[in-house]
């Protein structure tokens, strides 16, 4: 009986780090300088794409999430040894690559251009704030001048307040 409203637990997947890469027949399995029969792994680097060596099992060591989990994170001995399986990049990998790179510059030039828009955006922003800033000025200034003024009226004539007159004091 399932249970409603549980999510089930994922499993867990347990193997290599690596995947198994076929070879041509009759390609022999190399061994390690300890001795150890090595495995295929498949290059990401941008000079040698895609080309296949043989690597020690020992080099990288890519623990399963079972391993992590169970806590078996012993490392194995370092090992360095490489023996390329493949010379040369293949045609389609090349075109892949130039590809690849084309849609890298596109995507700078994107980010270059939005960040660009983007400051354009916030002078005119920082513009209008300054703009704004210096109108909340001069309205202040001219209401203390109207102040003054009014202030300077009373001053000449006191009665004005209580004759019920209001200086007169525009600009």
């Amino acid at each position: 009986m399932s249970r409603r409203g549980k999510s089930k637990k994922l499993p867990v997947r347990t193997g290599d780090a690596y995947v198994r890469l076929p070879l041509p027949s009759g390609v022999p399995v190399w061994m390690c300088f300890y001795g150890d029969p090595c495995k295929v792994d498949v290059s990401i680097e941008e000079n040698t794409y895609r080309q296949r060596y043989w690597m020690c099992v020992n080099y990288a060591f890519d623990p399963t999430p079972r391993q992590i989990r169970i806590g078996l994170l012993t490392l194995p001995p370092l090992c360095d040894f490489e023996q390329w399986i493949d010379t040369e990049i293949k045609e389609e990998d090349k075109r892949y690559k130039e590809i690849c790179k084309k849609w890298e510059a596109e995507r700078l030039e994107r980010v270059e251009k939005r960040r660009q828009e983007e400051a354009v955006k916030k002078e005119r922003q920082e513009e209008q704030q300054r703009r704004l800033a210096a109108e909340r000025r001069e309205e202040r200034e001219r209401k203390l001048e109207r102040a003054r003024c009014a202030k300077a009226a009373m001053e000449e004539n006191p009665d004005a307040l209580r004759k019920g007159k209001w200086p007169r004091c525009t600009q």
